[in-house]
């Protein structure tokens, strides 16, 4: 083996910034809301558990009261077969407006899509009778098209959903039934994931290329039927093929049952907002992202950064050429705002802070903690969160802002340094020059993240029962990190461009996921055809991924020695239904120490434990926190560290887990457990569906996110 050196991929990073902007339609519509007397019950927290709690925002005790009821609503120009309900809160700036939107105050207005693309010839939500009561049919059309987005003053055609980047909101309630037909009109397979959304029974609906669907083609479509049940918060929906996802992405807003908010208030654990604001954090690369990741893989090294980041697809105002379209709030004194924000940048974690003012953060993923104040709330790549703030000034201006957080050197993996801002400013400031920018934590102190972390608490309400599982069935342990193979893989180059001129891997367990590509069916229907007696099992079903590292090691010691190149394959491990699931993903040293924000689908999952070094498991038990984790659906390992989760398995089907830093992907950071189907009514896989989508002959997809 040859003799480790420091290891610096090469990056490029593109410095041309810019502008853009087409006017919308705007259908103006003022929300009064009032604020009248209800009771809000703190929740108590373990001192076993914390050495001290967390303090709690001003308004937050056992007598105080806050509640909200809607005064009058005007309603506007819908027609009544397609809405038949008030529209809910709006998004912050242009995350519900065409791709190349107006960025308009959007505390009182809407912005409704304006595109003459064939996209929008269809519209975008209808209503149906369901008979759950306080629960909708919610049906909608997803037309995946090239549409041309300029930013930074560079303008390219790239796939976007209904004409707008980002990509539609759905708003729904908890329990409502989703209709989503998806039409691909662009020459490149596409599927759609449905972020966070559980899919109980309906795993053909997960959106996961080769997994649990075959890519929807070019002129075909494919209808994803599902529920959202047990769940209220901000999810997200997102592209699942290659880097699709980098303008293939939107919110899914949820609420409350419909027939539960028109109980006695509280309606929520924390006190009702007067307005509501969305988020998304993201990416924009002036190269084609396809290209990007293609480039990366074939020369076997480092990819090309993205020229900005961005909040609801603009990259605001300390960017070049991009002030005039970025997101704006005209903010009222005294209103509190519900901030709902995503990340779903391809490749970081981000800070997110609105300058002078503090966060108080309410629920992350899709369920409810007990709320806690800080400055910097830490979003990682795949997360959510929601956070209330109150407009505490009567005048001035001041900078939503979000920044990169990478334990990495710099060096060893740039990000962009120009923080992704939107402006929160005072009615009646026009007149003020100064705008105030948060302050954030160094780029790369995890001391922050960890202390952070340490606040985060899940609570049980009553929409939402939360069960930590107490005693395990299951005991797994997986090794996440990076890897190296062959120099001579990257033709026609005599080496690659990765460390000491190998190509650059990712693996769990040292096993490289390979994604299938040899069969016409998806793995969750050869894993379903196979327990419904067919004799289908064959090298795309294996099912032999170890439940711990075959060659275990000093995991995060001394790697110098070790071979870095993993195996690869396709394989799954086994769960039987309803098993009590513990596992431990351990961070490993080979090449360098990551922070991994892993996303397992199908399931939320309790973070139990997080540490640093070795996992111990005759020590590191004692410190697991199983009265109230926090309750998650992606959670980051601690970068040379482990994090350990639970959960119950009862949802059948093949689920995914793997990083959410894209290019970890596309090296092969992910893995699949087929959760094996109970005897019960409500313990099997659904039928597949008529339209499932056929996998065309060898077909192949560079990679899954």
């Amino acid at each position: 083996m040859r003799t480790k050196k420091s290891w610096v991929p090469r990056s490029i990073h593109n410095s041309q910034l810019g502008v853009n902007g087409t006017p919308t339609v705007q259908w103006n519509i003022l929300l009064q809301r009032q604020l009248t007397s209800g009771s809000v019950k703190s929740g108590s927290i373990r001192s076993d558990i914390m050495t001290h709690p967390p303090p709690l925002p001003p308004g937050y005790s056992s007598s105080s009261s806050l509640s909200w009821v809607a005064s009058s609503v005007k309603s506007g120009s819908i027609r009544s077969n397609l809405i038949t309900e008030p529209p809910l809160p709006v998004p912050l700036g242009n995350s519900s407006s065409s791709a190349n939107g107006s960025s308009e105050d959007i505390s009182i207005e809407y912005t409704i899509p304006h595109s003459n693309t064939r996209s929008n010839s269809k519209p975008q939500s209808r209503i149906a009778a369901a008979n759950d009561p306080g629960t909708t049919t919610r049906i909608y059309d997803f037309r995946v098209d090239y549409a041309n987005v300029t930013r930074l003053n560079y303008t390219k055609s790239m796939p976007v959903v209904n004409g707008q980047y980002p990509g539609p909101k759905l708003h729904v309630h908890e329990g409502d039934s989703l209709i989503v037909t998806v039409t691909n009109l662009i020459p490149h397979p596409v599927t759609i994931h449905w972020h966070g959304v559980r899919q109980l029974r309906t795993g053909w609906a997960d959106g996961v290329p080769y997994i649990t669907q075959c890519p929807i083609q070019q002129n075909q479509s494919y209808t994803h039927r599902f529920r959202v049940v047990n769940q209220t918060g901000t999810l997200w929906w997102h592209a699942h093929t290659s880097w699709q996802r980098a303008s293939l992405h939107g919110a899914i807003i949820v609420y409350r049952r419909k027939h539960r908010m028109n109980d006695a208030p509280p309606w929520y654990p924390f006190p009702r907002a007067q307005r509501e604001l969305t988020a998304i954090l993201g990416e924009w690369w002036n190269a084609d992202v396809e290209q990007v990741v293609t480039d990366a893989l074939a020369t076997g090294g480092a990819y090309r950064i993205s020229d900005a980041l961005t909040i609801n697809g603009h990259p605001g105002y300390l960017y070049n050429f991009s002030s005039a379209d970025a997101c704006k709030v005209k903010a009222t004194p005294g209103y509190t705002y519900l901030v709902h924000i995503v990340n779903s940048c391809m490749n970081f974690g981000l800070y997110f802070a609105l300058a002078n003012h503090s966060l108080v953060l309410v629920r992350t993923d899709s369920g409810y903690v007990q709320p806690f104040m800080v400055d910097v709330v830490i979003v990682q790549p795949g997360q959510s969160v929601d956070v209330l703030v109150t407009a505490n000034h009567t005048s001035g201006k001041f900078y939503m802002a979000a920044t990169p957080f990478s334990v990495a050197p710099y060096s060893t993996v740039p990000y962009p340094l120009t923080p992704a801002t939107a402006l929160f400013t005072y009615s009646g400031s026009s007149h003020v020059q100064t705008v105030n920018m948060p302050t954030f934590p160094a780029a790369n102190d995890a001391a922050y993240v960890d202390y952070f972390e340490s606040l985060v608490h899940c609570v049980n309400t009553s929409d939402q029962t939360l069960t930590v599982p107490q005693t395990i069935d299951r005991d797994l342990l997986f090794t996440v990190g990076y890897g190296l193979g062959s120099s001579d893989s990257c033709p026609p180059q005599p080496i690659c461009d990765g460390f000491d001129g190998d190509r650059i891997m990712a693996s769990v367990s040292n096993i490289s996921f390979v994604q299938p590509n040899n069969t016409h069916r998806s793995l969750l229907e050869l894993a379903y055809l196979y327990d419904h007696g067919l004799n289908v099992l064959n090298s795309s079903l294996d099912l032999t991924f170890p439940d711990r590292p075959l060659n275990p090691f000093n995991y995060t010691g001394d790697s110098s020695n070790l071979n870095p190149a993993p195996g690869s394959g396709t394989k799954l491990s086994v769960i039987d239904f309803n098993s009590s699931v513990q596992l431990v993903l351990q961070d490993t040293s080979i090449l360098m120490f990551e922070m991994h924000p892993f996303h397992l689908h199908g399931y939320s999952f309790f973070v139990v434990g997080r540490g640093y070094g070795n996992y111990d498991p005759d020590s590191s038990p004692a410190t697991f926190n199983v009265i109230n984790p926090p309750f998650r659906n992606t959670y980051a390992v601690p970068a040379g560290g482990w994090v350990a989760i639970r959960f119950q398995a009862d949802n059948p089907g093949v689920w995914l887990l793997h990083c959410h830093i894209e290019i970890h992907i596309s090296w092969g950071m992910e893995m699949a457990f087929l959760v094996r189907e109970g005897s019960g009514p409500n313990q099997t896989l659904s039928a597949p569906p008529t339209d499932l989508p056929i996998c065309p002959s060898n077909s192949l997809v560079n990679s899954t996110s």
